[in-house]
């Protein structure tokens, strides 16, 4: 049965890195599809109410359901206000093969990571896109900043072998 892992979070709070991490320890069972990637650079879409981009990764979260991965990892902001339904929905159709967590650091830790990147944005696109604390109230995993990378990939992996359960 396939496995769906949403991480969420801000710009800079270590989403892609924990999701390119659990891809890496997957292999080729895992599908990873960043919202990033979807939405700016292969559409170059907005992020506001009815972009694209949720059809686009809607889509390629069935495919890669389609095609047998064992683990779809779905990566990116996706700011409640704009993909909050399409979670929801996503949710009620995996049902407990869907772990969603979001990684909860505070503003400074993001500014400093962001730091560490090819290409950092400035600190007044972070400051434009900083949004404090936006949960769903579906999260099964919320991680801090003190969480590492191997923690993060550990604990997901350790909650969809519990969805097995389920």
């Amino acid at each position: 049965m396939t496995k769906l892992i949403v991480l969420r979070g801000n710009s800079g709070s270590g989403k892609t890195t924990t999701a390119r991490q659990l891809q890496h320890i997957l292999g080729s069972t895992a599908l990873l599809i960043s919202q990033d990637v979807v939405r700016r650079k292969i559409l170059h879409a907005p992020d506001t109410a009815g972009t694209p981009a949720i059809a686009v990764m809607a889509e390629l979260v069935a495919w890669g359901r389609a095609q047998g991965f064992a683990v779809i990892i779905l990566e990116g902001i996706l700011k409640r206000s704009v993909y909050g339904e399409f979670l929801r929905d996503l949710k009620q159709a995996w049902g407990s093969a869907m772990v969603i967590g979001y990684f909860d650091v505070t503003f400074a830790t993001t500014v400093k990571r962001n730091q560490t990147k090819a290409r950092p944005f400035s600190r007044a696109q972070l400051t434009q896109w900083w949004l404090g604390r936006d949960l769903l109230g579906s999260e099964a995993v919320c991680f801090d900043e003190i969480s590492t990378v191997a923690e993060q990939c550990q604990r997901l992996l350790q909650e969809i072998a519990g969805t097995e359960d389920q």
